[in-house]
């Protein structure tokens, strides 16, 4: 088995402690404000589903491209360049992280557990995979310098370290492929809310089990049309659409009223 497949089965661990446990991606305040029904139903027109398919959908549009953003712009640098390097790609992922946050302005529950799912996978290369052997090569050590540098700038405030931006950032630190980024980006977003509607009685874990495995065929659908998406930060540039957009406004609006609920066991 090579490292990258082994690295890819280690953060496809629904343990991997990032604080994504504690959040169901908006399915929560969606099933108490009524657009996802409890007991969900089998048939195709199953309001469960259709919440797992528009919500992927806008994160296949919106997150991923922030998420493939990174990787890219990180990824063309040359690790023998020392300090040049750590700077350019400091400026750089801090620039999209800046985006991203403007972009979930609008959304302070998804803000928030952005930035804390984005600070506990970061703290987990710094304390965890930053110290395994094959982090000692050239690449390995100016991504720690990197690594080490974007934790102290979160901490003092100045920029944010969204999940979707540190996932990319560590997914090339790892050496993973941009291609299998994606799929495991999507993935663990799938997982989480499935993870959540088990939780929340939505549906059993066998009928979740079954699900998931249909669900492949979304996911794939998604990255075949949405992979080449990137961040365009100057909206006259994208002149074909092709930059990240929020596809969802009401899935946007109730995730934002999570925090009104009167009863909830997520945080977001």
């Amino acid at each position: 088995m090579d490292k990258e497949t082994w690295l890819l089965w280690m953060l496809a661990d629904s343990q991997l402690p990032t604080g994504g446990f504690v959040a169901s991606a908006g399915l929560e305040a969606a099933v108490q404000g009524g657009l996802v029904r409890e007991n969900a139903s089998e048939d195709e027109n199953d309001s469960f589903m259709r919440y797992i398919h528009d919500s992927t959908n806008n994160q296949a549009q919106f997150a991923l491209p922030f998420c493939s953003q990174v990787h890219d712009t990180t990824q063309t640098e040359d690790p023998d360049k020392g300090d040049q390097v750590v700077e350019r790609a400091i400026e750089e992922i801090r620039r999209t992280d800046a985006y991203h946050h403007s972009m979930l302005a609008s959304n302070r529950v998804a803000m928030r557990a952005s930035i804390a799912q984005g600070g506990g996978l970061l703290s987990l290369f710094n304390r965890g995979y930053a110290h395994a052997g094959f982090m000692e090569d050239s690449h390995g050590q100016v991504c720690v310098k990197i690594a080490k540098r974007l934790q102290r700038l979160s901490r003092l405030g100045e920029m944010q370290g969204h999940w979707a931006t540190m996932f990319g950032f560590v997914c090339v630190a790892l050496g993973i492929s941009c291609a299998h980024m994606q799929q495991l980006f999507l993935f663990q977003f799938v997982r989480q809310i499935f993870s959540a509607a088990i939780r929340l009685n939505l549906v059993g874990p066998l009928r979740a089990q079954m699900l998931a495995c249909d669900t492949q065929k979304l996911v794939n659908a998604l990255l075949e049309r949405h992979s080449h998406r990137r961040v365009v930060f100057e909206t006259s540039e994208d002149l074909f659409g092709e930059t990240a957009v929020y596809t969802e406004p009401v899935l946007e609006l109730f995730q934002g009223m999570h925090d009104r609920l009167y009863s909830r066991i997520f945080n977001s």
